[in-house]
Order: C-alpha cells, then sequence, then structure tokens
C-alpha cells in the first residue's frame, strides 16, 4: 500500500507496529508482510528520499551527513578525554534509516566475533547461523576481472560465501585508482597480507571492499529501495511518514505525535522497536522500562526495572592520515574541474567512474601483532577490564550490568594478540578527507588513509535528559576513558607511516599533510584527541545478554519482562563487531522477522 495518512494508519486493524522505518524496521516489516493475513504499520519520523541524490548516487554519498534533511546529527555530550570535544554522531532521518547515509561498506565481522555472542549467553547466535541470514539479504555481482587482476586488487569473493538472490544489491567500486594496488603491495610488505574474500569469517588482511551498490544502476541498494519499494503495493504494509517519534505507552500500541496531535494505534499480536541504538533506549525509558533510578529522577513510573537499558554503548573511531599523491591520480579532486566533473558525469551514465561508486576501494583489517609489539599487546590485555578505564565510567554502573560488561572484556583479552583477530581498520579514501582547519588545495591530488580501532574498550551509555520524546537523548560515548584505546590508534597512525615508506606507496606520494611524520608519540597522542571522529557504528545499548548479565532483550529479541514487545536493531549487538555493521543489521532483521514468524 502506498504511504498512508495518519487517519488511515490510526484507523488500521494492525497486527504488528514497528516504530523506526530504518534499516532493521523495514526488514522486518517487508518479511512479515509476506504473510497476506497480516498487517504491518510501520511509523517513521523522517521522510522517503526516493529520489534524493544525496542518497542515490554513490560518488554523493557523505553529502547528506549533517543535512538536517537526511540526518538527526545527535551529539554527545562533551567527551572529557577528548578536551571537552562535543563530538557528532549521525543517524540516518528517513525510510531506511542510516541505510540511506552510510558510506556503503558491506564489510562482515569474523566468525569469533559472531560466536562470541553466543559466548555470551544467548544460544543461536554465532557465525553459522547468522551468515545465513547476512547472504539472506544480499545478492553480490562479482567483480569482472581477470584472474590476476582479481588477485592484485584482492577481490576473490567465494560464491558459497555470499547470497545470491536477496534484496540488498553488492558490488565493488567500479573507479580503483594507481593507489589501490600500491597500498596492498606497500602493506603486505609491512605484514599484513591481501584478503580476496573478507566474507569468509575471516577478516584479517588488505582487500577491495564490497559496497551496497547496485551497479545494474550505480544507486545505492539500502533498506527503503530494496525492502520496501518492491513491496509498497502490499496491502497488509502500512507506513506512515514524518512527525511520528513513537513514545511506548504499553506493549499493546503505541502513541505518536502528528501535526501538534497525539494518536495511539494499538497492536493485536507485537509492537517491534527499531529506532536504533540511540532512540530505543529513550522510547524504552520513556515508556516506563529501564533503571529505576533514572526513571525517578524524570518522574517516570518504573513498569520494568531494567538496568541494562541505555548502558553498555560502544563505537568504532578514527583519525585521519592524509597525502598528497602524483598528479596522475584520479581521486575526487577531478570533480572540482569542470571538464573532470563532465567527464564523470558522462560515465555515471553508463555505470562507471568516480560517482559510479564510493570514492574509496581498500579496506584492511589488523591485527594486534602487525600494529604493536609484544609489549604493548601485554599492555592493552592488562587494560581489559573494568579498573582499566577510568574510575567514573562505571562509577553508578549497576551490578548486573558490570558482570556482562567483565564478560565482554574476558572475550577482548583473547582478541588482544590474535594473529586472526583484528584490532585495527584502515579505510581508503581517493581524495582528501575533511579536517576542520586544514585548507587542501583542490588542484593537488590526495590520498587519505583512515585509521580506526575495531574492538573498543570503552563503554558509554544513552539515557533521557528530559521527558520530552521529542528531545535527543544524551550520550555518553567515553571515547579514550581506557587508554588501550589511544595506544592501539596511535600505533595504528606509526603503522602507517611505515606503510606510506615503502614502496610501491612512497613513490606515488609527494608530500605528507596530515600528520606530517615528524610528531614524537605524545604529539600523536594529543593530535589524536583533536583529529578523533566516530565512524557512525553505534552498538549495545538494548543487549542482547542474560538479564544477570544486564541484557534488555533475550535471544529471541523480546525485552525482559514483556511478552509482546521486541527491540529489532542494532542496538541489541551485545559486544562491538570489527567491521561496518550494516550487515550484521540486516541479519539481525531478517533473524527477527523468522523468529516472529516462527521459523526459528
Amino acid at each position: 500500500m502506498p504511504i498512508v495518512s495518519v487517519d488511515e494508519f490510526v484507523g488500521a486493524k494492525l497486527d504488528y507496529i514497528v516504530v523506526g522505518g530504518g534499516t532493521a524496521g523495514l526488514v522486518a516489516a517487508a518479511r512479515l508482510t509476506e504473510d497476506p493475513n497480516v498487517t504491518v504499520g510501520v511509523l517513521e519520523a523522517g521522510k522517503y528520499h526516493e529520489n534524493a541524490p544525496e542518497v542515490n548516487v554513490p560518488g554523493m554519498m557523505a553529502r547528506a551527513l549533517h543535512n538536517p534533511e537526511f540526518d538527526w546529527d545527535f551529539r554527545t555530550v562533551p567527551q572529557k578525554y577528548l578536551d571537552d570535544r562535543v563530538m557528532a554522531q549521525s543517524r540516518g532521518k528517513g525510510l531506511g534509516g542510516s541505510s540511506l547515509l552510510n558510506l556503503l561498506a558491506m564489510a562482515r565481522p569474523g566468525k569469533v566475533e559472531l560466536d562470541a555472542i553466543e559466548e555470551l549467553g544467548n544460544q543461536g547466535w554465532n557465525w553459522d547461523t547468522t551468515l545465513k541470514y547476512m547472504k539472506k539479504s544480499e545478492h553480490l555481482d562479482p567483480p569482472k576481472l581477470s584472474p590476476e587482476d582479481a588477485v592484485r586488487f584482492a577481490a576473490n569473493p567465494k560464491p558459497e560465501n555470499h547470497g545470491t538472490d536477496g534484496p540488498i544489491a553488492k558490488s565493488f567500486p567500479p573507479h580503483i585508482t594507481e593507489c589501490h594496488t600500491a597500498v596492498l603491495d606497500a602493506m603486505e610488505a609491512n605484514g599484513l597480507p591481501r584478503n580476496g574474500d573478507n566474507g569468509d569469517g575471516f577478516p584479517v588482511g588488505g582487500l577491495l571492499v564490497v559496497t551496497s551498490v547496485d551497479s545494474k544502476t550505480a544507486t545505492r541498494s539500502y533498506a527503503a529501495s530494496a525492502y520496501y519499494a518492491p513491496n509498497a503495493t502490499r496491502p497488509n504494509f502500512l507506513i506512515h511518514l514524518e512527525n511520528a517519534d513513537g513514545t511506548l505507552q504499553r506493549a499493546t500500541g503505541v502513541s505518536f505525535s502528528h501535526e501538534e496531535k497525539v494518536y495511539t494505534v494499538t497492536a493485536a499480536n507485537e509492537v517491534i522497536l527499531a529506532a536504533g541504538p540511540f532512540q530505543s533506549p529513550q522510547l524504552l525509558e520513556l515508556s516506563g522500562i529501564g533503571d529505576k533510578d533514572i526513571l525517578t529522577k524524570f518522574g517516570i513510573e518504573t513498569k520494568i526495572d531494567l538496568p541494562g537499558v541505555g548502558e553498555n554503548l560502544q563505537d568504532h573511531a578514527l583519525v585521519p592520515t592524509v597525502v598528497e599523491v602524483d598528479q596522475k591520480v584520479q581521486s575526487i579532486e577531478i570533480l572540482f574541474e569542470p571538464a573532470g566533473l563532465a567527464k564523470q558525469q558522462e560515465l555515471y551514465q553508463q555505470q562507471q567512474g568516480i560517482l559510479a561508486g564510493i570514492p574509496s576501494s581498500v579496506f584492511a583489517f589488523m591485527p594486534g601483532n602487525v600494529i604493536g609489539t609484544a609489549a604493548d599487546t601485554k599492555k592493552w590485555k592488562e587494560l581489559t577490564h573494568l579498573t582499566g578505564s577510568a574510575p567514573e565510567v562505571f562509577a553508578n554502573t549497576k551490578p548486573s550490568v558490570k558482570k556482562g560488561i567483565e564478560k565482554q572484556y574476558e572475550i577482548l583479552s583473547r582478541w588482544i594478540d590474535n594473529p586472526i583477530q583484528p584490532l585495527a581498520q584502515l579505510l581508503m579514501f581517493n581524495g582528501p578527507f575533511p579536517i576542520p582547519g586544514v585548507n587542501f588545495d583542490f588542484t593537488k591530488r590526495h590520498l587519505t588513509l583512515l585509521c580506526a580501532y575495531t574492538h573498543p574498550l570503552h563503554r558509554g551509555t544513552v539515557h533521557i535528559n528530559s521527558t520530552d520524546p521529542f528531545a535527543h537523548p544524551s550520550i555518553q560515548q567515553n571515547y579514550f576513558s581506557n587508554p588501550a584505546d589511544l595506544d592501539i590508534l596511535v600505533r595504528t597512525v606509526q603503522w602507517m607511516k611505515k606503510v606510506y615508506e615503502t614502496e610501491p606507496l612512497k613513490s606515488l606520494v609527494q608530500k605528507r599533510i596530515v600528520p606530517t611524520g615528524e610528531e614524537s608519540e605524545e604529539e600523536l597522542r594529543e593530535w589524536a584527541k583533536k583529529m578523533l571522529a566516530t565512524v557512525h557504528h553505534p552498538v549495545g545499548t538494548c543487549a542482547m545478554l542474560p538479564k544477570e548479565l544486564g541484557g534488555v532483550v533475550d535471544n529471541r529479541l523480546k525485552v525482559y519482562g514483556t511478552s509482546n514487545l521486541r527491540v529489532i536493531d542494532t542496538s541489541v549487538i551485545p559486544l562491538q563487531i570489527s567491521s561496518n555493521i550494516q550487515t550484521l543489521a540486516y541479519a539481525v532483521a531478517e533473524k527477527g522477522a523468522d523468529i516472529i514468524k516462527g521459523r526459528i
């Protein structure tokens, strides 16, 4: 059915209400409405950006960030260990959620990471079962490369590891510069081999990244285009857009605001919360589900005392390294030249060129023994416990939540010196990454290698700071509150310096820009505090864990203490994975729908 009015939505007899038409919410709704006898209503506060080039054109992928039309553009509270900086926290605003806003990478987590989710007490959530749902959500367009180039570019996907008929299209970037193989070769010379298939559960290595781009149309493939659009005519698939921020009153229904009026709609079967890692815990707390001490402070009656709500926040973060490279490199600066832009627009019509794919190609995942010494990994292992973080981080954390985080740290400790488990990630960008205070010369050519940590030891929180459902929640990431995170980033930047100085990349590099390469370790540490930015991968705030470990939902995604309220989004992921999280977001929703349908 087309998107419906508020009166049509409220007047419908709904079996399920999905609060949030984002990445996971649309997947769950689309799968549930495969049954024509089931009617699903989806509430989404944003618009349907069906024809927006900022969303659809891959080469324009970052233009929607911080634009209030597309981005909720949350902010953290001042971050103590980043000199009190307030950090941007983008979340997609509109049908498709953050899948309309993300930077399109479809790298997968490792086998040991997904098996760890089961180890934490979630029977049935492991690599084998989750791979099934990652594959169900996708179809891969294999690279059109010779066998020799497939090896050279690190693009050798094994068909058995990837989906063939799922809704989300996966493809490889069509525009690859001279820097691609130069970076792969230089990393290989510094201890990191190529990895031709990141999707096999063993992510360590350098690779040509798979992206959520439909190569046949050169457009973004995301939840709205892949799960909603093909099913929009279903009479049992109802969506109401804009001004629909939902606050759960009971597990039987939802109250929402539209044009300053409040409406209530009921669900015969279940309410599914899919508002994401920042807003799902906010809506639970506003509904009386959460830590009773927090709820009491705001005068909210506690219906279910669940201390884990809004706790256990984890995120990836990065710092940029930027160099000027040889003028022959076809990086994004050519889009600022009239002739270059015209040529790329022409190529885009043929599904080729910079605009047809992400302005990136190399991703890499580095284990601790590549970026650090044995002394480094020993030190980092010693910090994998509650007392390894700053004292205030867990000062008010409830015992059950602490117990769950300690279990996570026990697992993280094993990964620190595991050669098949990444501690750091490299993300390549064919051009200058925007850096506050740095003015790049766009007549030059640049290369950015972004350095990120993959398994944060920091733990943060998301809680209400008002009873107003339209007020943004208070986001406390606690970046760098555990010194291991800063250490790992600095070691990664120092390793990248060696990579830049290794042939054949060395011959392409004309000048180091950020950092200059002359900084001392202490200077790099201070620089990292000023440069740190989120990778936009928050998880964990409605963690799928046993209740005694601070869990919010059980292994069937049902909120503890309720009979028919589930959370289906990335807030349920209890322990951060090493990769971009969209592949797991789709898998969680696919599996969640099968759970509701009684298939598992």
